[in-house]
């Protein structure tokens, strides 16, 4: 039987963070820090898993973000509210996509060409 590779929470955690910021538009730690009320060296920890993130900040990080706790635990939450804009959808596919293998990239590519195929207008 095979030891499952130990996953550093903390890290995880601190990169869906990061992730998170991101995508919402705040492109620094400081200004990120200002709307938590936080400090930037806080924000700093936190996305280099460093430091955990304590339950109360996380929950209120779901809760202005629109994001359940899965997201942090699990990555099985969107990180974002998306409404249609053009750019989310693209940092999107460009953020999944450079999480795939060469392999799952060409069954990706496979599958739109599929979906291509049956959509007339593209």
């Amino acid at each position: 039987m095979e030891t499952p590779v130990k996953i550093n929470d903390q890290e995880y955690m601190g990169y869906q963070l990061k992730q998170l910021r991101k995508a919402h538009g705040f492109k620094s730690q400081e200004k990120f820090a200002e709307f938590l009320g936080l400090s930037k060296d806080t924000i700093y920890n936190y996305e280099r898993g460093n430091t955990a993130i304590p339950h109360d900040i996380i929950k209120r990080v779901c809760t202005e973000f629109n994001v359940s706790a899965d997201y942090f635990f699990f990555g099985h939450d969107s990180p974002l509210n998306v409404e249609n804009k053009d750019d989310d959808i693209d940092t999107i596919l460009s953020e999944k996509i450079k999480k795939c293998n060469r392999f799952e990239k060409q069954k990706v590519l496979d599958m739109m060409d599929v979906l291509f195929r049956e959509c007339p207008a593209i």
